[in-house]
């Protein structure tokens, strides 16, 4: 039999397979003995029964929520849609999932209409507090049911003020009028009606921002968890605490962690019962003044967290019996705070490494960049562990390598040598050398510039001791090296009739400084990048002069610099002919953002010969060319990565490009079985985490895979 509606207080038995359920927490606190808000979980077949048809629901479905309200009703003394005694529910998801999404998919105060509002400010002592109450729960249901925003902060009305019951009337009579404008329907009158409203809207909105958010990162709670159809999440319904206020002692509300720094330990407010200022208190208030609900207050928090597995904000009652829990959401973290509070959860033991590498966004670990925190080194250090992938930098500086070094790349996968030669005082050098008249100018040019390259190679080789360095080639076009300048085409002959030799120049730097390197006791493993490369022959020709000048200035230290020679692809061509240069190649680095240009143009010089094609046969819709990214550069890859071993199995690739960091791409690239990925060195950290995330993903969409085979066969 489907359960469509469950009671906390059925216990956590039928609730297994809804975690991150806040629900499931309340209901294992209800059987440990705490006091908590009579509630129940409509579950996805629940919810989606109410988002069915609006106004209507099954006689099953409408049966089950009599029976839990009625429930309700007998556990709390109070009737809903009563106007003496109204009870009052709060729904919002009973999934832990973002933040933003937990406070926007929430509606307060279900039950409030033109005459229950007058029976709760009866209730409550406070007729503007209780038309406070009215407002809220219209606003929230404006905005979820019809996308009516409001403002996010009101001026809040002076219960001295005999005029703030009139503003307030006017303000819910105002939203109403909205609402009917909007929908074409009065706000329902009839309580059961806003129910069902109120699950649909917080249900289906839920799944909307939170389906996104938790598939793609677990930001919350246990990533392996079943994950929800998109168009229907469980939601949670509690009934509000309400009486008088001479019953209460106090209440607030409070984050179980700082959401700023991170730091364990309550902080939030404190409004006691008898302020007739309505100023709030700190925490530390409550400490002084009732250690023993402060201390019942703290265990709340610890087991709270612990079975939800995130830092939570509560809002909370004081009466003289016990505590009372009015609403529980995950928090709106700083960078700090998120990186800081998941390594901490792991070192509790709360949650796995795993769970806090895929809570992590790219905007947690830029900023946690900047204060380095040791809780982010310790987050790394998991997800090396993970990842499958090496995780490499491109440098175009000096310094590049020791910032690099700094946020743990695997190596350098790809150091931009002509950036080198671009600044003020060395790029006259290298115009120089291009544009020298005589062979003997040219090779005094190329004399000035070798010691400039062996200098910085040497510095590369001690940032990166025992780890590949991988050398690019000078490669840079006429517009880059004379911009402003005069360009005539015998200027591009002399461009190009002298890169032999130049190629010659930075092979002996390399060697140089490797050689200078290893007898400084340091490791050397350089890798030579030959930019562009579109035949055979190329590769071949360069492998040869690289062996040769290798032997030349390396001598017997030969055996202790184990280097390779490589080839960078930056076409589409270049992909298609992979596999034969793989014959001459030890690795092979593709350059995502110029395979990106090379593939678009492809793409569209194929669009529109089919234009054409489609003209001439009559039909006038052009396709559409779609902006390749990884989508439109993966299948170049794959095939050109798969062609490349066949002919040699254990050859090194790896993929450069600024789309690296992203999820998806991590995902392909993993894949496809690249070797590595190529990132600038501010973007290492996060590429880090994301090939870990990437590996972690993988896994469980196969178990999950798996499991759902076997249950078809079963």
């Amino acid at each position: 039999m489907i359960k469509r509606v469950m009671l906390l207080e059925d216990g956590t038995a039928e609730m297994k397979g809804m975690n991150p359920s806040i629900g499931a927490a309340l209901a294992e606190l209800m059987h440990a003995g705490w006091s908590v808000p009579a509630g129940m979980v409509v579950t996805t077949d629940g919810c989606r029964a109410c988002c069915a048809r609006s106004g209507y629901l099954s006689d099953e479905m409408n049966e089950e929520l009599h029976n839990a309200i009625w429930h309700l009703e007998q556990l709390t003394g109070k009737a809903f849609g009563q106007t003496d005694d109204p009870l009052l529910l709060h729904v919002q998801s009973d999934q832990v999932v973002s933040p933003v999404t937990a406070e926007a998919c929430a509606i307060p105060y279900i039950g409030l209409n033109d005459d229950t509002v007058e029976g709760f400010a009866r209730q409550t002592g406070n007729r503007v507090y209780a038309l406070q109450c009215y407002l809220s729960q219209i606003q929230h249901y404006g905005l979820i049911a019809h996308g009516i925003a409001y403002p996010v902060t009101v001026q809040p009305i002076d219960h001295r003020r005999s005029s703030g019951e009139a503003e307030l009337e006017w303000c819910i009579a105002k939203w109403k009028q909205r609402i009917e404008e909007k929908s074409g329907h009065p706000f329902p009158q009839d309580v059961r009606l806003q129910l069902q409203g109120a699950i649909q809207g917080v249900s289906f909105l839920t799944s909307q921002q939170g389906l996104s958010v938790y598939n793609e990162r677990g930001i919350l709670g246990d990533a392996s968890a079943p994950q929800q159809e998109s168009g229907a999440w469980p939601v949670l319904i509690l009934a509000a605490r309400q009486g008088q206020y001479n019953d209460f002692k106090g209440k607030g509300s409070l984050y179980t962690r700082n959401p700023v720094t991170g730091e364990k330990g309550m902080m939030g407010d404190y409004l006691p019962a008898e302020s007739q200022s309505g100023m709030l208190h700190a925490l530390s208030y409550l400490k002084r003044n009732n250690s023993a609900r402060y201390a019942e207050l703290e265990t709340i928090c610890m087991e709270m967290e612990q079975r939800i597995g995130a830092v939570l904000e509560i809002a909370y009652t004081i009466d003289s019996a016990c505590i009372g829990l009015e609403y529980i959401r995950p928090v709106m973290l700083s960078p700090a705070a998120a990186i800081k509070s998941a390594v901490d959860l792991v070192l509790e033991g709360v949650i796995q490494p795993e769970h806090a590498i895929l809570r992590m966004r790219p905007e947690d670990l830029a900023e946690g960049r900047k204060q380095a925190l040791p809780e982010m080194k310790r987050l790394l250090e998991w997800a090396n562990g993970i990842k499958e992938i090496s995780i490499l930098a491109k440098v175009e500086q000096t310094a590049d390598a020791w910032q690099a070094e700094a946020w743990g790349a695997d190596g350098i996968g790809l150091c931009v040598t002509e950036a080198m030669f671009m600044s003020q005082h060395r790029k006259p050098f290298v115009q120089k050398m291009m544009m020298a008249n005589t062979e003997e100018e040219r090779r005094r040019g190329l004399e000035r510039l070798l010691p400039m390259q062996q200098s910085d190679l040497e510095v590369l080789f001690e940032a990166m001791n025992g780890r590949t360095v991988a050398i690019q080639l000078f490669d840079i076009s006429l517009y880059e090296l004379f911009s402003g300048q005069d360009r005539r085409d015998q200027r591009g002959e002399r461009f190009h009739a002298p890169m032999a030799e130049l190629y010659e120049m930075q092979l002996e730097a390399i060697f140089r400084a490797a050689l200078r390197s290893i007898r400084a006791g340091l490791w050397v493993r350089p890798e030579i990048l030959i930019p562009h490369v579109e035949h055979t022959q190329e590769m071949q020709d360069i492998r040869e002069l690289a062996d040769h000048v290798a032997g030349q200035v390396l001598g017997e230290e030969r055996r202790h610099c184990i280097y390779k020679v490589g080839a960078v692809m930056a076409s589409s061509k270049a992909a298609l002919s992979a596999s034969q240069i793989a014959r001459y190649a030890d690795l092979i680095l593709f350059a995502g953002d110029e395979l990106s240009d090379s593939t678009q143009s492809y793409k569209r010089e194929e669009a529109e010969d089919r234009e054409q094609r489609d003209a001439i046969n009559g039909q006038t819709e052009p396709s559409a060319v779609h902006k390749p990214d990884i989508e439109g550069v993966g299948p170049w890859v794959e095939n050109a990565v798969a062609q490349s071993r066949l002919r040699k199995p254990h050859l090194k690739t790896l993929l450069s490009g600024d789309h690296n960091g992203i999820l998806e791409s991590m995902t392909f690239i993993q894949h496809i079985g690249l070797d590595a990925v190529c990132v600038r060195p501010d973007h290492i950290p996060w590429a880090r985490v994301a090939a870990a995330q990437a590996v972690i993903r993988t896994s469980r969409d196969k178990l999950n895979s798996e499991d759902e085979d076997i249950s078809t066969i079963a």
